[in-house]
């Protein structure tokens, strides 16, 4: 059926959809279909179909329908050219949020008609989400053309150009849009005498090779209330090379900034940008580097936290255990409590060692009046990771969130995390002892384990009173570890019933959690 066709009968006009009054049924439709948002998500070709179905229904609906010109402010190259046509017609002369989104499979020749439809429309877009995974059959010349076309009002720009030529520099919007409040742009570069980068509120770059220093600290004077920040960009250099930390210090102020993620290899460039702009009002820093290039060195981290550190130091004192999520011997993210509602921080850092990491973060401890805790998140259990994070006192609780597939060569290296920690350790001076000795909670629950080995490691680390009574009778001291809370994975089919519960009332235990078992099935019989 063609949907620019309707019919209604006199049958039809009975129907008590058709005594509905126009300004209620308005009311239903921008309810059902709310005029999309700066996200990317817009409307979906399933959502444009059913509208295109309640078109159908009679004359008066296809007339109020087309007539109401925010239904059809979103264009996608999603849809059939013959849609995109009715969008630009219907609405009238509203602004537009437009998306194009090009995948290899799909048509080129679609795409670049798509492109000329909408260039003539420039003037009235509001947003535009460009992204292109390229294909020999994409014309960048066409695609330039549409992305430099003027487009004054725009405010949200979402754009990415992997498909174009590397490094390539784009005039957005002409250079003319004069409203943009956020900007997003990855694998570009915009011309930096460009108006889209005065009055940002939001902005992230994400760019290849060399990081263009000064331009991006000019930026912070150009946008004063830009409210958050992201650059990333692996294997980065900066463009001038530097080769000595900074030693100039807060020379802008970005008062208006929340949040800043900035993710390059080259640790100068982050000490760089961090130390020349005061973020008195930040409330949450996203770092990563690789410090590979500096021995390991963890001072270049120390320079660029320099003006977070009080803030870091009050999440410690007030927000409880902070996670380490160690990835693999040289791979760590050390973060900040995920519910806490102060300041939050969290520095991804390569190139190092645990033991350095550890020390580091000790420092940063220091003064503080708590005891540091420590939540490990781990992926791979290694040996000699396992070894050395089973010395810090300060790890209280261990947890597996995913277990990676080791390579061939790491096979012999890995070890089960229950034997470890039912490992017993002598000492002449101290007794016995075991790993992990302030372990007061264990999540293995996507490791795998069977119960049984859960089981059998909690007898080895929690021996019963009476033996450790005759042991301090022999003159033998135990370092008995504080009880454990506990969450494995479970199953009430078979004998596990019978495990899971002598896990729940095994002396060493505090608590038990199943995951998505009912513990209400593990009851005295």
């Amino acid at each position: 059926m063609d949907p620019h066709t309707s019919t209604s009968t006199a049958h039809d006009q009975d129907r008590p959809t058709h005594r509905l009054p126009v300004e209620i049924l308005a009311c239903i439709l921008n309810f059902l279909f709310p005029e999309p948002g700066d996200s990317h998500a817009g409307r979906s070709k399933s959502e444009m179909a059913e509208l295109y179905r309640l078109r159908m229904v009679s004359k008066s609906w296809k007339d109020l329908i087309e007539g109401m010109p925010a239904l059809w402010t979103y264009v996608s190259t999603a849809y059939p050219t013959a849609v995109v046509r009715d969008c630009l017609r219907w609405s009238k002369n509203h602004f537009l949020r437009i998306r194009i989104f090009h995948v290899f499979i799909t048509s080129a020749e679609a795409l670049i008609e798509c492109l000329r439809l909408l260039q003539p429309h420039s003037h009235r877009w509001i947003t535009l989400c460009y992204s292109t995974t390229g294909g020999p059959d994409v014309d960048e010349a066409q695609s330039r053309i549409f992305l430099e076309s003027p487009a004054p009002m725009l405010q949200s720009i979402y754009v990415n150009l992997s498909a174009f030529t590397s490094g390539v520099e784009v005039n957005l919007a002409g250079g003319r849009a004069q409203g943009v409040k956020h900007l997003t742009l990855h694998d570009g570069l915009l011309p930096w005498s460009s108006s889209l980068i005065h009055g940002l509120e939001e902005l992230s770059l994400m760019v290849e090779e060399t990081v263009p220093v000064e331009e991006i600290l000019d930026i912070f004077v150009k946008s004063p209330a830009l409210r958050y920040f992201e650059l990333s960009c692996e294997g980065a250099e900066g463009q001038n090379n530097p080769t000595a930390l900074a030693t100039r210090s807060l020379d802008t102020v970005a008062a208006s900034l929340k949040q800043v993620v900035i993710h390059i290899t080259h640790p100068h460039i982050t000490t760089r940008i961090l130390s020349e702009i005061s973020m008195p009002s930040c409330e949450s820093v996203e770092l990563s580097m690789d410090l590979t290039a500096l021995g390991g060195d963890l001072q270049t981290l120390d320079q660029a936290m320099a003006q977070f550190m009080p803030r870091i130091r009050e999440t410690l004192s007030s927000g409880g255990r902070t996670t380490l999520l160690v990835s693999s011997e040289s791979d760590f993210e050390w973060c900040s409590p995920l519910k806490h509602k102060g300041f939050q921080f969290s520095f991804g850092i390569s190139g190092t060692d645990l033991e350095r990491l550890i020390e580091w973060i000790r420092n940063v401890s220091a003064v503080l009046e708590a005891p540091l805790e420590l939540e490990i998140s781990l992926t791979t259990p290694h040996r000699q990771t396992l070894e050395t994070l089973s010395e810090w006192g300060e790890v209280t609780k261990l947890e597996i969130p995913w277990m990676e597939d080791p390579s061939e060569d790491e096979m012999d290296e890995m070890v089960s995390i229950p034997n470890f920690l039912g490992d017993v350790r002598v000492n002449p001076i101290d007794g016995l002892s075991w790993n992990f000795p302030n372990l007061r909670e264990l999540d293995v629950y996507n490791a795998g384990y069977h119960p049984l080995e859960i089981f059998g490691m909690l007898n080895k680390r929690y021996l019963p009173d009476t033996y450790v009574r005759a042991m301090e009778g022999l003159g033998i001291s135990i370092q008995t570890p504080p009880k454990i809370a506990l969450r494995v994975q479970g199953s009430i089919a078979g004998g596990n019933a019978t495990i899971m519960m002598a896990l729940e009332k095994h002396w060493g235990v505090t608590s038990l959690n199943q995951g998505g078992l009912d513990k209400s099935q593990f009851t005295d019989e």
